[in-house]
């Protein structure tokens, strides 16, 4: 019986030695070169908040590109426009080089506007041979013939109009009475750009000359070379001879 005890003792001695003893422990695992590599793709992920701000940072980065490829594509598109239209003004100048003529509604205009500013910056004046076209250079010489009469007059566009829709010229008080048209208040016309914006010739063979007497033999004054000169002549004459007007004739 002492024996049995003894052995027991032993038995649970050995037991206690092999739970506590380091050389029964589990073997941590090898590091392979795969689970290290694993283990470096694991540590290597960002924080949360490094993530946010470079996720911030990329789409600042596209919205600056679309806005500039949208500001270059524009800036392409208006400078396409600009270069591939022509200027507007000068389309009667090119037209006139090609004795085209045009026709279309005239009306005149006075009353309230005699005495304002026109678009040339000098006052309208009802009694003086001038015009408003919406396009032609200022200072441009037309020659407006009326269709139903068939007389003609020259004028000088020193205003912009007319406004109202399907007219292509509107003539002063003393312009619309030359052809007629000034009872009428429309009428039909053909337009003949003959000055350019100097009020020269367009025909470098012509010049302005100022007719006052048709019935002793077609008396007149001239040549001008400027349709201002030409222009203040008439106005000077008109008062001895109401059918005073300017012509256009060959030079000498």
């Amino acid at each position: 019986m002492p024996r049995l005890r003894s052995l027991f003792s032993w038995v649970a001695i050995l037991l206690c030695l092999t739970l506590a003893s380091p050389a029964f422990a589990l073997d941590p695992p090898v590091q392979t070169a795969k689970n290290r590599k694993h283990k470096n793709v694991v540590t290597s992920v960002p924080s949360k908040s490094a993530s946010s701000k470079s996720t911030v940072r990329r789409a600042k980065t596209k919205k600056s590109s679309v806005v500039s490829a949208r500001s270059t594509h524009k800036k392409r598109r208006a400078g396409k426009k600009i270069s591939s239209r022509p200027d507007s003004r000068y389309i009667w100048l090119e037209r006139a080089k090609n004795s085209e003529v045009l026709s279309g509604m005239a009306s005149w205009y006075g009353g309230k506007a005699h005495g304002n500013a026109t678009a040339s910056g000098i006052a309208y004046d009802m009694y003086t041979f001038t015009a408003a076209h919406r396009t032609l250079p200022i200072g441009t010489i037309v020659k407006v013939t009326d269709q139903l009469s068939g007389r003609s007059v020259m004028v000088c566009i020193n205003d912009r109009g007319p406004y109202v829709r399907g007219r292509i010229i509107d003539l002063s008080y003393a312009a619309a009475k030359r052809i007629d048209l000034n009872s009428r208040g429309i009428g039909k016309v053909a337009l003949e750009v003959v000055g350019d914006e100097n009020g020269a010739s367009l025909n470098a063979g012509k010049a302005w000359y100022v007719r006052y007497s048709a019935v002793k033999g077609g008396e007149s004054v001239g040549p001008f070379r400027v349709f201002a000169d030409a222009a203040a002549m008439h106005e000077a004459l008109l008062q001895a001879y109401p059918e005073a007007e300017v012509v256009m004739d060959n030079a000498e």
